[in-house]
Formats: structure tokens, sequence, C-alpha cells
């Protein structure tokens, strides 16, 4: 018998490859999110990509619209392989999801006729069209992800972001050649058809769980309630968080004018290009964690955050690069960099929040908690959006309530670690409110490239003093993973 120590490291030498597959591929996306990042805000303009991000933010809603139903088979069937899938129950489950998505699609491009006339016609059009695409697209995802077959996932990806590569290319040479703006609904073509490929591409890749015999309704009905059951609640903890992490975004939305907006949205997309690479862990941690026992979870939680927030803090570097590329090649996005100085530390928070917290709240069973924490914070970060609106009417107070409240919201989660696991939360803390605290204090340096420089030594310096222990627990580690690896070559 295979004891829980072989089985965990087993698990974890896994789990390492599979974030090596993942992040190759999420390297390729921070390719093509450089290009869409900054060629697609030079060609449209100030007002037009005000537009297209309007379109962007509303569709990163769409997710909500399978009702749980793709989170209940997420959460029932994470760690299975693909082999002990029954294809013909994932047959009926697949045709249940076009049927669900396809009339609710139907319905929202049936809805947009009540916009005809409005700036918002074409982006709630858009925004049903993609409906369907969309949640086709994450349904085969998440099979993909909890049978842990993470090279469809990377090969998709991939497609994904050549398409959006030759996509933009050939915008950008339209626009040098015409030297007239790219309206806002072009791109959202674009961005709509690049889905429906990649939605046909899954369902010829997994054209085993699509096609062919299938179960019954009467064989299926308590499974399709029990997924609604399990993942509703994983949904309404999905709503809250998306809606935390966006609130800000969504009332700069409302409240201010387009080009107001678009240099908020366009410091926020700038961010995306640290969290693309982040979500390399959080896409295999949460398969892998329904793999190993909840001892060793609870036993190495401290460390794993640590060693997360050691990762997204060094990325960090990424604003003075970016800050020159904007201050040299998109003038008229230089209103958005004092708001992306605020928000851009707030990644560390909020990636430990979305990758670690979560998942373990996740494998714990333990969401509806998460979920109550989550709506009182979502509800803080209301009031204090409206409150300092009627204040100062700045957006960048409302970046800086931003990061308040991401703050508020990591400390409330951190406790049920800590009473339930004993967690050792401090140092993490601590290393959070340094890095905050440094960040700022040197983007008082006026010289780009000597903040950098004084960051990286603040870096290295602040891991070294608080981390010293981990940093040579992960050298052995190697270390022994190196030795082991050239005894089987021996």
């Amino acid at each position: 018998m295979v004891d829980s120590t072989t089985k965990n490291n087993a698990v974890n030498g896994k789990f390492f490859k599979n974030i090596t597959i993942v992040l190759f591929s999420n390297i390729v996306s921070l390719v093509s999110g450089i290009l869409i990042g900054f060629i697609i805000p030079k060609i449209m303009g100030l007002t037009e990509y005000g537009y297209y991000k309007t379109f962007t933010l509303y569709s990163s809603y769409i997710g909500l619209l399978h009702f749980g139903f793709v989170d209940g088979i997420y959460l029932k069937f994470a760690g299975k392989s693909y082999e002990e899938l029954n294809k013909p129950s994932f047959r009926f489950y697949s045709r249940f999801l076009f049927l669900m998505e396809a009339i609710i699609s139907l319905a929202v491009v049936a809805a947009s006729s009540f916009f005809i006339g409005s700036s918002h016609f074409l982006i709630v059009l858009f925004l049903g069209l993609n409906i369907l695409a969309t949640n086709v697209v994450t349904y085969y995802e998440f099979i993909g992800q909890i049978t842990m077959q993470f090279k469809k996932t990377t090969l998709r990806n991939i497609i994904r972001c050549s398409l959006n590569i030759v996509s933009v290319v050939g915008l950008y040479l339209l626009y040098r050649f015409n030297q007239n703006v790219i309206y806002n609904y072009v791109y959202a073509i674009v961005t709509v058809s690049i889905n429906y490929l990649l939605a046909i591409w899954y369902v010829f890749s997994y054209r085993d769980i699509t096609f062919g015999a299938s179960s019954s309704f009467d064989d299926e009905k308590d499974n399709l309630v029990f997924f609604f059951k399990v993942g509703i609640p994983l949904l309404l903890s999905n709503i809250v968080a998306q809606l935390i992490f966006v609130v800000d975004q969504q009332f700069v939305n409302l409240a201010f004018s387009v080009d107001e907006y678009s240099l908020y949205a366009f410091a926020y997309n700038m961010i995306s290009l640290i969290t693309t690479l982040t979500s390399a862990i959080s896409i295999v941690l949460y398969p892998t964690l329904k793999a190993i026992n909840e001892e060793s979870i609870t036993r190495n939680y401290s460390k794993l955050n640590s060693y997360f927030l050691m990762i997204v803090a060094f990325c960090l570097v990424i604003y003075y690069p970016l800050i020159l590329v904007v201050n040299r090649f998109l003038p008229q996005y230089i209103g958005s960099l004092q708001t992306f100085l605020i928000i851009v530390p707030g990644v560390m928070i909020s990636s430990s929040i979305s990758v670690i917290k979560y998942n373990c709240y996740k494998t714990f069973n333990k969401v509806n908690n998460y979920f109550i924490k989550s709506i009182f914070v979502l509800a803080l970060a209301i009031i204090a959006d409206l409150v300092v609106y009627y204040l100062f009417k700045d957006t960048k107070a409302i970046s800086i309530v931003s990061i308040i409240v991401l703050l508020i919201w990591y400390i409330l989660v951190e406790l049920f670690f800590v009473r339930n696991y004993q967690a050792k939360w401090v140092k993490n803390f601590l290393f959070v409110i340094l890095v905050l605290g440094g960040f700022y204090g040197l983007s008082f340096v006026p010289n780009a490239f000597l903040g950098l420089g004084f960051y990286l030594l603040f870096y290295f310096a602040l891991i070294i003093c608080l981390y010293f222990r981990e940093i040579k627990d992960i050298i052995m580690k190697l270390k022994e993973r190196k030795r082991a690896k050239e005894a089987v070559n021996k």
C-alpha cells in the first residue's frame, strides 16, 4: 500500500510539472496580452477604447450564466482522470449546457433591440452572442482542469493567443494604412469570432463526451439537481468575489465619463499582465489539493501562501517598464499611471485570496463561510466607493479605497485558517504591509530605472530577512530533486 507521504510527494511532483505546462501557455498569453494591451488602446483612441472596455467588463459576468451547473461538475469530478468519466452521462451534460446557453444567448440578443439607437446597442448585442461560446469553452476548460489534461488547455490557449496576435496585427496595419481609429465593435466582432472558433475546437477535441449515445433525462435528473445544488453556492461565491474585484471599475464605469473610465480600465488592463502568469497556479491548484490529504494541506498552507506572495511581489517589477512604455508610446493614457501606481501592489493581495485561500476553502467544503465573509466585504466596498465619490469625485480616491478593502478581505478570509488550523499568518501579513509601504515609498524616486533597482534591493533584503528558512527549504528540495534525477539516469 502506498503511504500518504509517498502519495503527496507524487502529487507535488505532478503539480509542478502541470504548473510548468500551464505557465508556458500563460507566457504565450502574456505576449498576446502585451500586444492587445498596448496596440488596441492606441488604434482605438480614448473614447472607443472606453466603450470596448465596457464590453469586456460586462463580458466578465458571462460565466455566471451557467447558474452553477459547470461549477457543480467541477466540484464533483475534480481529481478524476478523463478515463473515469462516464461518457454517456457527459454527453447528456454537454447537450444540456448547449441548450441552456443557446436559449440565454438568444434572449440577450433579442433584448439588445431595446437599445437600438443608443451607444450600448452593439455592446449588448455582442454580449448576447458571446454567452454561448464563452460558457461552452468554460465547460470544456473545466473538464480539462479537473482531469488534469493541461496539454489540451495549453494548446487551446496557444490557438487563442495566435488568433489574437494575427487579428491585432491586422487591425494595426489597417489603422496605419487608413490613419483612422478602429471602432470598438470591430474588435468585439473579432473577440466573439475567436470564442466561437475555440468552442468548435473544444467540441471536436472532446467529441467523445459530446457526440454519440447519451444518458436520458430521467437517468440524469438527480445529477442535474445535484450540480445546481452544490454549484450555486460556489457560483454565488464567484459572483461576490468577481464583484469585489471589479466593483471599483464598475463604479467608475457608471459614475464617470467614458474617457475617465477608459483611463481607469487601462490601468487594470496593465495589471492583467501579472495575473496572466499567476493564474497558472490557480488552474492547477484545486484538482491537486483534492488529490492529497487535508492534514498535509493545513500543514503546508502558510508556506504555500509565503511562496506565492514572494512570486507576486517580485512580479510588481513590471510597473517600471510599463510606465516607460506608456510615457513613450501611449501619451493619451498617461493619466492612468497614478491609478496604476495605486492598484498594482493590490494584485499581491487579490491573487493570494483568489488563488491560495479560495482554493483551500473549496477543498475543505467551506464555500459558504467564504461567501458570507465576501458578502460583508462587497457591502463595505460599495459603501466606501459611494462615500469617496460624493466626498472627492475622483477615480484615484476610489482606487485607494479598493486597496483598503482588499486588505480587510485578506484578513477576514485568513482568520478561518488561523482559528481552525492554527496557521501562522503574522509573517505573511507583515510581508504584504511592508511590500505595500516600500512600493509606494519608492514611487517618489524620479527615475524609473533607479526605482526598479531600489525596489529589487528592497525586495531581496525583505525576503532574506523574513523568508530565509523558506528559501533555504526550496534550495534543498531542488538539490534533492536533482540528485534523485541523476540517480535515475545512472
